[in-house]
């Protein structure tokens, strides 16, 4: 097909290089995050951040993904990027989880390379849904009353989030989002329910007033385009 040179011109302008990305998650609800994340960052980005096929990886916990680190920070270190997001858990802080996976190197010397986005959700990953307040209250169809303005302070989201559909759910579907029995952690639709609001209504940008780890995994993609854009 022919263009005339301005409309070339333009074209070449605004085609933007693509940026592909290894990820590992813990469970479904961090994967469709992870997605959510990229596809809002590259709103403002100079590149355009793609996932490699089959990825993000969901790896059923964070000790599969802890054993990959070290191979990821050399992936890193020769310019192939990865996004990983965990939960802090019961770790003290960020640094804490960070160095106990480096194998304890000491806080201050924690430099990870610039192509590891390795991101901690505090306390878990429902702290990130739980800040995004009104729209996940409307999607549970349970009064934003319920839910706290300050999610990273909670000591342990999932089992907050779940208390409160216990204890204010009216649907049948809360009912199965809850566990089933005693070795259970999660109902049968747990995952569904919560990929399904992450995917339809979570908006990082609104959740990320009221959460300072997940404003900080945003600002690291930004942060890194800006010291590399020019050279992508």
């Amino acid at each position: 097909m022919f263009f005339f040179p301005k409309r070339r011109e333009i074209l070449e302008k605004s085609r933007v290089t693509d940026i592909y990305f290894y990820s590992f998650v813990e469970d479904p609800p961090s994967c469709e995050v992870a997605k959510k994340i990229i596809s809002y960052s590259n709103e403002s980005m100079s590149c355009s951040l793609k996932f490699k096929e089959g990825f993000p990886k969901i790896e059923g916990g964070y000790g599969s993904i802890k054993k990959k680190m070290p191979s990821l920070i050399k992936m890193a270190n020769k310019g192939i990027c990865s996004f990983v997001i965990t939960d802090l858990d019961s770790a003290n802080c960020p640094p804490s989880l960070i160095s106990d996976w480096l194998g304890g190197k000491k806080t201050k010397n924690l430099n990870l390379p610039k192509g590891l986005f390795f991101r901690i959700a505090v306390r878990e990953v429902e702290s990130w849904l739980i800040a995004d307040r009104d729209s996940f209250a409307s999607f549970l169809g349970i009064p934003n009353s319920n839910f706290t303005a300050k999610p990273d302070e909670l000591k342990d989201p999932k089992q907050k989030l779940l208390n409160i559909i216990r204890s204010k759910g009216r649907k049948a579907w809360h009912k199965e989002m809850l566990p089933q029995s005693s070795c259970a952690s999660i109902g049968p639709k747990y995952n569904q329910k919560i990929c399904e609001f992450v995917r339809k209504y979570w908006c990082p940008e609104r959740a990320s007033m009221a959460s300072q780890s997940l404003k900080r995994a945003i600002v690291a993609f930004k942060k890194w385009d800006l010291e590399n854009g020019d050279s992508i």
